[in-house]
C-alpha cells in the first residue's frame, strides 16, 4: 500500500549535509538546484528511532505489545520478514514544477540567476557563539543554515505485506516523531507527521489502537 505523508516543519531544522564554504561553517540538504529536501535514509532512521521508543515506552509502563509489531520486523534490524517498508526523499510541493519553471529561468537568464537564490528564498543563517565568563570566546563564532519554519515536505512510503500490527507499530511512530537534525536542545527542528494508512489518518489509527487496549 501507499501511504501519502507530510513532513511539517514547526521550528527553523539544520538537516547538515556535512559541508561548508567561505560563508556558511554547516551547509543543510539541498538538490543541485538549490531545493531543499528531506532524505530517505535521514527520515527512516527518525522512524525506526521512534519505533524502538514506542516498544520501550510500552514495556516501561507495563503495557502489552501483543498488538504491535515490533521494530526489528518492520525494519529488518537482526531479524528478516516478508514486510517491507520503501522510504522516498521527500520534496517541497510541486517540486517537478518548481524544478522545471527554475531551470528555464537559469537557461534564459543566466547571469541574473543561481542555486544560492533559491536555497536563500527556503533558508536562513543563524550564528551561533562560545562564551566564556560572559564574553563571547575568541574565534568562537561560527553560523549554519537552517531551513525556515512553515515549509512542508510531501512523499510516498510504500508498505508490503503489513499486517495490523505492522500499521499500529508505524501510526505510533510517526506520531511519535517530535524533533529532526541537530541543535534540537536549542529549540531547532521540531516537526510534525501526517499520514493516511489504509484509508485512516495517523490519529484515527492510534486512538482506535488504545481504545481497543483499554
Amino acid at each position: 500500500m501507499e501511504i501519502d505523508l507530510t513532513i511539517e516543519i514547526l521550528t527553523p531544522i539544520h538537516l547538515g549535509s556535512g559541508q561548508a564554504d567561505v560563508n556558511v561553517d554547516a551547509e543543510i540538504i539541498h538538490d543541485a538546484l538549490g531545493f531543499p529536501y528531506f532524505p530517505a535514509k535521514r527520515f527512516k532512521g527518525l522512524l525506526y528511532e521512534s519505533a524502538v521508543e514506542i516498544f520501550e515506552m510500552f514495556e516501561l509502563a507495563g503495557m502489552s505489545t501483543e498488538n504491535l509489531s515490533t521494530p526489528e520486523n518492520l525494519f529488518h534490524r537482526k531479524s528478516t520478514s516478508d514486510v517491507q517498508l520503501i522510504v522516498p526523499n521527500f520534496y517541497l510541493e510541486n517540486y517537478e514544477k518548481l524544478c522545471a519553471e527554475w531551470k528555464y529561468l537559469q537557461a534564459a537568464y543566466p547571469k541574473f540567476f543561481e542555486p544560492t537564490d533559491i536555497l536563500n528564498a527556503y533558508t536562513s543563517i543563524r550564528y551561533q557563539t562560545r562564551l566564556e565568563n560572559g564574553v563571547a570566546a575568541e574565534k568562537s563564532l561560527h553560523n549554519l543554515r537552517v531551513l525556515n519554519s512553515g515549509e512542508k515536505f510531501y512523499g510516498k512510503i510504500e508498505l508490503l505485506n503489513g499486517d495490523d500490527k505492522v500499521i499500529n507499530l508505524l501510526a505510533l511512530a510517526l506520531k511519535n516523531i517530535k524533533f529532526a537534525g541537530t541543535k534540537r536542545n536549542r529549540g531547532f527542528g521540531k516537526i510534525k507527521c501526517a499520514a493516511e494508512i489504509a484509508g485512516k489518518t495517523v490519529e484515527e489509527i492510534v486512538a482506535n489502537f488504545f481504545a481497543k487496549e483499554a
